[in-house]
């Protein structure tokens, strides 16, 4: 199959490297770009743990040196690919929830976890683990630690693919992502392509947004393990 990838680098690289070990061509197209924000080395405050959403804050943190200071602490991850950023980072003690935010903030509510939870934080944000956080009797202190850009335009090469419609399917990991596709689309005079391709999307909410392709597929689970294997489905 010919497949565009639209999450972020370096992400889109490592996830493009898999797709083609599993025999399909692969085109990388990145909807978001990564932009760490400077901050404070106190920034933390006398948080107790500090709670993740994306393997991007960890990279913010490392940009700004806090890992030293911080590695000490308990680290909630979203998910998988979160807490490998994590421990590879030099973070001791990570704990993983099971790949989204409300997961995540169960998790956290669960452990009984005391004292205030530090959260660097995306200036864009899909969830509200704050909110959540706050409902069920944390303290958390949610910084912004960094910004993901959003694309402008599509490649010339991407751009021909979707109007020769010769892409089989496009992949999508965050709502961002496809609201920026989407946009891009619609600004290029390329949405009436859409029907000829299939989205593959990581969670509902994602899906809910696709009605412009001519297939939509959901992940059973949100991890990037069972959203290949919509691949199999799709070509079975």
């Amino acid at each position: 199959m010919k497949i565009l990838v639209t999450r972020p680098q370096p992400q889109a690289d490592k996830t493009a490297q898999k797709l083609i070990a599993m025999g399909h061509e692969v085109i990388v197209e990145p909807m978001l770009s990564f932009q760490p924000l400077t901050v404070r080395g106190d920034v933390a405050g006398d948080a107790k743990a500090i709670a993740v959403t994306s393997a991007n804050a960890i990279e913010a943190l490392v940009f700004n040196g806090l890992v030293s200071k911080l590695q000490h602490l308990p680290v909630y991850c979203v998910g998988e690919a979160t807490a490998k950023a994590a421990e590879a980072s030099g973070f001791q003690n990570v704990i993983c929830a099971d790949g989204d935010v409300d997961s995540l903030g169960s998790l956290i509510a669960d452990s009984k976890q005391a004292g205030s939870v530090f959260y660097p934080a995306a200036i864009d944000r899909s969830g509200d683990l704050a909110g959540q956080l706050a409902q069920r009797g944390n303290t958390c202190r949610m910084v912004e630690v960094y910004q993901m850009a959003a694309a402008t335009g599509f490649s010339e090469n991407t751009r021909a693919l979707i109007e020769t419609e010769r892409l089989d399917c496009v992949l999508f990991y965050s709502p961002r992502t496809i609201q920026i596709f989407l946009r891009l689309s619609y600004l290029e005079k390329t949405i009436v392509f859409l029907n000829a391709m299939k989205a593959l999307c990581v969670s509902k909410r994602i899906a809910e947004q696709a009605g412009a392709f001519d297939e939509v597929l959901t992940a059973k689970t949100p991890c990037e393990d069972s959203l290949f294997e919509l691949l199999s489905d799709s070509m079975s």
